[in-house]
C-alpha cells in the first residue's frame, strides 16, 4: 500500500535496513531515482516508479531542499516528498529513519491547504495555501465539524460566533486548533476526566466554507485514496470466500463498509453489528437505516455489557479496567469464527491516526492460517473519511452531526469531556439516555472524580 523512493542505492540499503528491524511485515518496495539530481532527471525516474494504486513516499537528504520547490510542481497526491535533517539519507540512524517514516506517512492524512477562491479546504498537499500555525505529527488527526448542531455546541463552549464548517485539528493533550478558512480562530481543550470542555476565540474575522465547495474542491483528490484501497482490496477478491467488516456504526467500519462493497458481491459481505447492550439507541436506527439502504445483511451478537454490570457484578467500565472491550472483541471473534468458510478476509477500519498502536500495525496482516486483516482507511484522516460518506450519499451516523468524535457506548470510559457535555446538555440526547441507570450511574462518576 506504501513505497519509498530514495535518490541512491546506498540510500536505499539503509532504508532496507529500517524496513527489515521496524517495519518487517508491511511489504514496503523501495525504488531509486538512479542518482539522479537534476529536476528534470528526477521527474523522469518519478513518472517511472509512480503508478495510482499506492502511496509513494520520497525521502531526500538536505542536499536537495533547495529543488524541493521546484520538485512539487505537478505531483500527485499519492506521492509525500520529505528533507530528511542529513545531507544524505543514508547518513540518518535507522532508528531516526524510522519516526521519518512514520511522519512521511501521515502526511498523506494530514495534508491540508486553503483555497480562497472557492472557500474550501483542499485536502493536498499541492493546492491551495499552508494554514496558519499548522504542522504535522503522526499523533495529530483532522476532522471537519458538520451541521448546525455540532455548531451550536461548539459557540456555547467557545462562548462566541464561528463558521458553519469548522476543521478541527487534534493534537496533544485534548488540545484542538480549530480552522475557518486558513486561519486559525479557535482553542478547543477537552480533558478525558469531567464533563465540562474548555475554549476560546482568537480571532474574531473568519472565513466561512461550503461544504458543497469542499466537497466539489477534493473529488480528485477522494477518486485517487479511493482508487488505492479499492486496489488493496481486488488482491483478495478471488482468495476470499467470506468477507466480514466489523461495523460499530460510526464513520471509519462505516466507510470500510462502502469499500467492500465495491469490490466484492453482497452474498459474500457480511457486516457483524456488537450491540453491547449500552450502545447510543440512535446507533441502532443508523445501522438498520444504512444496512436497508446498503442492501447488506448484517449479523447482530450481543455482547452483554449491560448484563455485566446489572447482573454479574462488574464495576463499571475504567481506563485502568475495560473489561468491556475484552467482552465486545469476544463476541465477534466467536461470531466471526461461526461464520468462517473458506478463506476468511476481514476489513478494519483501523486509521493511523486513532492510536499508536494502529498506527503501527501494517496495512495487511495475517490471523491464523485462512484469516487476513485488511484496513483500506490505514493512511486516511477523520476528515477524509467524513467527506468520502457524503460523496457517496451515505450520511453519517446523527451523533456526530452533534458534536462526537467518535462513537461508542454512553458509558465507555474513553469517552472524553467533550461527548459527556454533548451527552449532559443536548436536550434530545439527555431526555432518552436519563432513562438509562447506568447512564445515570456514569455521569455521577464523571462528576465525581472531579470534585474529589
Amino acid at each position: 500500500m506504501i513505497n519509498i523512493i530514495v535518490r541512491s542505492s546506498k540510500d536505499a540499503d539503509a532504508v532496507k535496513a529500517t524496513i527489515n528491524k521496524f517495519y518487517r511485515d508491511w511489504n514496503i518496495g523501495v525504488y531509486t531515482l538512479h542518482g539522479a539530481r537534476k529536476i528534470d532527471d528526477i521527474n523522469y525516474w518519478l513518472e517511472k516508479t509512480i503508478s495510482d494504486d499506492k502511496f509513494y513516499l520520497l525521502l531526500l537528504g538536505r542536499e536537495e531542499k533547495d529543488i524541493v520547490d521546484e520538485l512539487r510542481k505537478n505531483k500527485p497526491d499519492n506521492l509525500a516528498i520529505y528533507i530528511v535533517p542529513r545531507k544524505k539519507v543514508r547518513n540518518t540512524r535507522i532508528e531516526h529513519l524510522a519516526w521519518i517514516f512514520d511522519i512521511g506517512k501521515s502526511i498523506f492524512r494530514l495534508a491540508v491547504g486553503w483555497r480562497n477562491d472557492l472557500k474550501a479546504y483542499v485536502f493536498s498537499q499541492y493546492n491551495g495555501v499552508r494554514l496558519e500555525d499548522y504542522s504535522i505529527d503522526p499523533a495529530y488527526d483532522i476532522f471537519l465539524g458538520i451541521g448546525k448542531e455540532f455548531k451550536d455546541n461548539l459557540e456555547k463552549i467557545l462562548g462566541d460566533k464561528i463558521c458553519k464548517l469548522p476543521l478541527l485539528v487534534r493534537k496533544y493533550g485534548g488540545e484542538h486548533d480549530i480552522y475557518c478558512g486558513d486561519r486559525k480562530v479557535a482553542i478547543l481543550h477537552i480533558s478525558d476526566e469531567g464533563v465540562v470542555p474548555k475554549g476560546e476565540i482568537t480571532r474574531k474575522t473568519y472565513d466561512e466554507p461550503s461544504e458543497e465547495k469542499v466537497l466539489e474542491a477534493n473529488k480528485q483528490v477522494f477518486s485517487l485514496y479511493e482508487k488505492i484501497s479499492i486496489k488493496l482490496l481486488e488482491k483478495y477478491r478471488e482468495w476470499a470466500d467470506t468477507v466480514i467488516v466489523p461495523w460499530s456504526g460510526g464513520k471509519d467500519s462505516t466507510a470500510t463498509l462502502l469499500l467492500a462493497l465495491k469490490v466484492f458481491s453482497k452474498n459474500k459481505v457480511k457486516a457483524i453489528y456488537a450491540d453491547t447492550g449500552t450502545e447510543f439507541p440512535w446507533n441502532h436506527k443508523y445501522i438498520d437505516e444504512i444496512a436497508e439502504d446498503l442492501g447488506v445483511e448484517v449479523i447482530r451478537v450481543y455482547a452483554g455489557i449491560d448484563k455485566g454490570i446489572l447482573d454479574e457484578g462488574y464495576p463499571m467500565p475504567r481506563h485502568d479496567n475495560r473489561w468491556c472491550t475484552y467482552r465486545k472483541i469476544k463476541a465477534i471473534e466467536e461470531t466471526i469464527e461461526k461464520l468462517s468458510d473458506g478463506n476468511i478476509l476481514l476489513v478494519k477500519g483501523d486509521r493511523d491516526g486513532e492510536s499508536r498502536a494502529r498506527s503501527m500495525r501494517p496495512p495487511v496482516y495475517v490471523e491464523g492460517e485462512n484469516k487476513i486483516v485488511v484496513t483500506p482507511l490505514k493512511f486516511w484522516s477523520a476528515a477524509h473519511v467524513q467527506l468520502y460518506m457524503l460523496m457517496n450519499n451515505v450520511e453519517l451516523n446523527p451523533l456526530y452531526y452533534k458534536g462526537f468524535y467518535r462513537i461508542g457506548c454512553y458509558i465507555c470510559p474513553a469517552l472524553r469531556s467533550w461527548e459527556v457535555y454533548i451527552m449532559m446538555n443536548d436536550p434530545e440526547l439527555r431526555s432518552v439516555l436519563e432513562k438509562y441507570p447506568l447512564y445515570k450511574l456514569f455521569i455521577r462518576m464523571r462528576k465525581n472524580r472531579i470534585s474529589s
